[in-house]
């Protein structure tokens, strides 16, 4: 896992402060030191050690020494292997300049056996090479802070041209999080990743050019200009696109993300208060699952601040993302994402399903992955397509992926970054038992033509592009015909966009696609024949008439194209496509965006044709009263509130919300009190009286009030009294703080009481009837809104001071952020009111005991005081109870950090893991943590160890402590030398598993 190293370890810089690390435990270190880490395998051996999803069978192409730390590669117009190879990585991390380790190696298999056993030295002397892409018989890489062209023009294989064709890329942050993956698009674009990272991009071909400024983005060039434009999402080292031309991208903790839709889109209506791109399609973060049979530890295990929060088991360094369009592995695996998690020594495949504009995908075996080893030396990080439709990947056999830099210093020493720079393999998987295809790399035009219909995608991708560089019109003909009848969808979409590269797209072809029988196909139609509308107006009725497809993201991107396309039968179209599709978001989006200039004509329509479900015309309306009431004239604006205020319809809440929370963002009613924008609608001339305002704001309380309204109209109608003066809107919310209520009307009051900013909402919120009653997501959410104003700080520190918010409840988090408030006063009484916790008694316990830490330790003697002192809570290697953490993976974390949660578990103490107890209208008593809750019921686990759920209907009471299940006092029940004994016990995992 990659952390950002200037916001990793609050919790253990706090801890150090004013005084000097100590390991300690070097006795137990000392033991894993002579053990050693599982040694490299050979080859040989690292095949027999993968686990391979049955039917399937993986063949090494490729080791070294004949290769070293591949990280990318591709394969050229004639076959041949380019591998960009990381041998610099990780780098120095002492500021020193990056070593020119980088190269760039070309593989041939000479005599025909799949393996790849020639190496000509392409280039050389490069930093952090990580990307290749062939281009018209050379081939681009990205180095920061350069995108290169490299090109043998003699033919012996060494590049003898090298051009920088792109320069400005960041960095200023580790080798890994920089510009990547050069892959070329349907539209002949190059398409890069930017790393979570920026730049100033500029051309050294074009100095007039302004540079292009971005700060963290992805981005595309034309290849043949060189012009750079900066795009949506965000991908850290993976990107890929399907054979429909969606682009899909991944970072750590998100596995699969799918761009949904371009800044471009988004900026045609600068007051659509939108700026996401990019949509999660797989499970992310603590859901995103993985099963690895490897036993390494993460940079995770390293960080306290950490500790409560495991990622083993979890996506922690996705990369490489793939949709295969290669068939060599089946008709089952084509369209599936294929993902590296270099971190536990595996490769995931994920299932892709439509969902509305978008996508989702799941694990396609769970329970099991693609492809694992038991090898922690197996480092998968790029994956492929080769030119026999079989999945490469690329392996780059570390002992450590990280980079140091994630790691804290204190434990930087233990790993072995070095380990591996001499080695690095290549795998080649397809059907068992499948016979090698080989298949002619001809060059001919009617050849190119022909692999245009090839069952897989690298051949398409090579003979559009060559025929594109070639422009040969004798190929249209063919072309055409290939666009309308081939047998493959995915042959008709790249025929289409070869004949839009070569200049050459009848009107007439895209008219046929926009009535092709594949959603797909029709999609890329519409992308198509938008860019034409202006020039050709008989696309006009064809593209109008797609508005109504019977496919959800063919009717988004109708949207999206009539979004630009200046004529008011675009508008009828739009309000039909958000009336049947307004429930997405991005539907929404891609229809509000289009509209900025054309706002009552879009209103009007869609009032016409006000036919969808309840909540789609509310989401639709919230979203329109947002864009009114953040951009439109103020007669405008008084026009919308007059005309909604009337009748009874569930979307007129929704739609006053959204023009409040849109005219709050107009600079002249920021600094007002709440339910002054609104207000001044009522001057207007078209603007409703005060007295139709004053009902409507009545009607909305009994609407939040009434428990058989539907939930989100009634959290809609609870942010809509945010937007009035306390006494008549939230003054009256008080009841649904009870914990017997959802959990998302408690937030949602939570927030309105936020956003009201009266000091009476932060009294309401610490009173102790609530108070002991919050769950810990409601309590975190209370006490961020308590700690975001000056005036609701001070009756948190009022209630602190009178007890009824405990100093503990208060994360370090928002106690670090109290006692650096910008304001003197309060960051002095912050600092009186915990200094319990900073410097106290206990805090005083956990220093006498460190210089123990230092003395030598028994692990095996540890064991039984864990036993007796910690089993019944927690889980270790396997064993114990599940009220705590699971402490199977805090084995690397300093012996300090651990002594610290050990002796002042009120240090830190997660949501999750806050004691809570609930009452039941029987006089039940439940004592536990929440490991789930839902809006009819609460669930718990309990010291006993089942899970119990209680109907919210059901409690009589709830009350959370805010504090440590774990108490105070643990050392008076062993001695010092247990103590240590126990924490070395603790750490013995990663003398296992290192």
């Amino acid at each position: 896992m990659r952390f950002d190293p200037d916001r990793i370890d609050l919790v253990w810089k706090k801890m150090r402060r004013g005084a000097v690390a100590v390991l300690g435990l070097g006795a137990v270190w000392a033991g894993a030191i002579a053990a050693g880490p599982p040694p490299a395998l050979p080859p040989a051996e690292a095949l027999r050690a993968f686990r391979l999803e049955p039917g399937l069978r993986i063949e090494l192409v490729a080791a070294e020494p004949v290769i070293v730390d591949p990280v990318a590669f591709a394969f050229d117009d004639q076959r041949r292997l380019f591998v960009v190879e990381g041998r610099g990585y990780p780098g120095p991390t002492d500021g020193q300049p990056a070593p020119p380790a980088g190269r760039i190696a070309l593989l041939e298999d000479r005599d025909g056996d799949g393996r790849h056993e020639k190496r000509t030295e392409f280039a050389a002397g490069l930093t952090y090479p990580n990307g290749i892409l062939p281009w018209r018989g050379g081939v681009f890489v990205t180095c920061a802070p350069d995108i290169l062209y490299l090109k043998d023009n003699d033919g012996d294989g060494v590049a003898d041209e090298r051009r920088v064709v792109l320069t400005g890329f960041n960095t200023t942050k580790t080798p890994q999080i920089r510009v990547s993956h050069p892959t070329l698009g349907l539209d002949g674009k190059v398409y890069v990743t930017g790393g979570l990272n920026g730049g100033k991009v500029t051309s050294p071909s074009h100095p007039a050019r302004p540079e292009v400024a971005f700060t963290t983005a992805d981005g595309r060039f034309d290849p043949t200009t060189l012009e750079f434009e900066v795009l949506g999402g965000r991908a850290q080292f993976g990107q890929t696109f399907d054979a429909y031309g969606r682009r899909f991208i991944c970072s750590n903790r998100h596995p699969a993300m799918h761009v949904v839709l371009e800044p471009s889109h988004l900026r045609r209506n600068p007051h659509l208060a939108m700026a996401d791109t990019v949509q999660n399609v797989s499970k992310v973060e603590a859901a995103a699952a993985v099963w690895p049979i490897s036993r390494v530890s993460l940079t995770a295990d390293f960080i306290p601040a950490l500790m409560s929060k495991p990622h083993t088991g979890t996506f922690t360094a996705a990369s490489g993302v793939m949709v295969l369009g290669g068939s060599a592995l089946g008709p089952d695996h084509v369209g599936n994402f294929f993902i590296c998690e270099s971190a536990q020594n595996l490769v995931q495949r994920q299932v892709v399903r439509a969902d509305g504009a978008s996508f989702r995908s799941e694990p396609a075996q769970p329970g099991r992955e693609f492809l694992a080893s038991t090898d922690p030396w197996f480092r998968p990080v790029f994956l492929g397509e080769g030119p026999d439709g079989a999945l490469y990947l690329a392996d780059m056999y570390r002992r450590e992926i990280d980079h140091p830099a994630y790691v804290p210093e204190e434990s930087r020493g233990k790993l072995d970054f070095e380990s591996g720079k001499d080695r690095g393999r290549i795998y080649r998987i397809v059907r068992d038992g499948a016979a090698a295809r080989v298949r002619s790399a001809s060059f001919t035009t009617a050849d190119l033509v022909r692999d245009l219909e090839a069952p897989d995608t690298w051949w398409r991708e090579r003979a559009q592009r060559l025929l594109v560089e070639r422009a040969d019109d004798a190929a249209v003909p063919e072309v055409e015909r290939i666009a309308m009848a081939a047998k493959l969808p995915e042959a008709r979409v790249r025929a289409l966009w070869t004949l839009a590269g070569l200049g050459r797209l009848k009107s007439a072809v895209v008219q046929g696609a926009l009535r092709d029988a594949v959603p797909g196909v029709r999609e890329q139609a519409v992308v198509l024949g938008g860019g034409r509308l202006d020039s050709d107006p008989s696309l006009a009725g064809p593209l109008l008439a797609v508005a109504d497809d019977a496919d959800a993201r063919v009717r988004f991107c109708t949207a999206l194209v009539l979004g630009s396309w200046n004529d008011p039968r675009a508008v009828t179209a739009l309000a039909a496509i958000a009336a049947r599709d307004g429930g997405d978001r991005w539907v929404r989006a891609a229809v509000l965006s289009g509209v900025g200039g054309r706002l009552e004509a879009f209103r009007a329509a869609f009032a016409r044709g006000q036919s969808g479900a309840a909540a789609t015309v509310g989401a639709v309306m919230e979203d329109l009263g947002r864009v009114l009431g953040a951009g439109a004239p103020v007669a405008a604006c008084g026009q919308f509130l007059g005309q909604t205020l009337g009748g009874d319809a569930v979307w007129r809440v929704p739609a006053v919300l959204g023009l409040a929370e849109g005219m709050r963002t107009r600079s002249e009613y920021k600094s007002k009190p709440p339910g002054a924008a609104l207000a001044a609608l009522v001057t207007t001339g078209n603007g409703p009286t005060a007295a139709a305002l004053e009902d409507f704001f009545r009607q909305a309380a009994m609407v939040a009030m009434n428990e058989r309204a539907p939930l989100a109209l009634r959290t809609s109608a609870i942010a809509l009294l945010g937007h009035t003066e306390f006494s008549r809107g939230v003054g009256g919310l008080g009841p649904l703080l009870d914990a017997r209520q959802a959990s998302e009307l408690q937030l949602q009051v939570v927030r309105a009481l936020d956003r009201n900013g009266d000091a009476r909402g932060a009294e309401m919120l610490v009173q102790t009837k609530y108070w002991s009653r919050y769950t810990p997501q409601v309590r975190e959410a209370v006490i961020a809104a308590l700690v975001s104003k000056p005036a609701m700080i001070e009756v948190l520190f009022a209630a602190i001071k009178r007890g009824d918010v405990k100093a503990p409840e208060i994360s370090s988090v928002r106690r670090t952020q109290l006692l650096k408030h910008a304001n003197a006063e309060l960051r002095e009484q912050a600092a009186a009111l915990f200094q319990s916790l900073e410097g106290g008694d206990r805090m005083a316990v956990y220093r006498s005991y460190r210089e123990w830490l230092q003395a030598p330790a028994e692990a095996a003697r540890g064991a039984p005081v864990y036993e007796r002192a910690c089993s019944a809570c927690h889980t270790f290697k396997g064993a114990g109870g599940k009220v705590g953490p699971d402490l199977s993976g805090v084995s690397n974390q300093p012996a300090d950090a651990l002594l610290l949660h050990i002796l002042v578990p009120n240090y830190e103490v997660a949501p999750a893991y806050q004691a809570i107890t609930v009452t039941t209208q029987d006089g039940r008593a439940i004592s536990g943590w929440i490991v789930a809750e839902t809006e009819g019921s609460v669930t718990l686990r309990t010291a006993a160890g089942p899970e119990e759920s209680v109907l919210r209907t059901s409690i009589a009471s709830l009350s959370a402590s805010g504090v440590s299940l774990m108490p105070d006092g643990l050392e008076l029940t062993m001695t010092k030398e247990e103590l240590s004994n126990l924490i070395a016990y603790l750490k013995t995992d990663a003398v296992s598993a290192r």
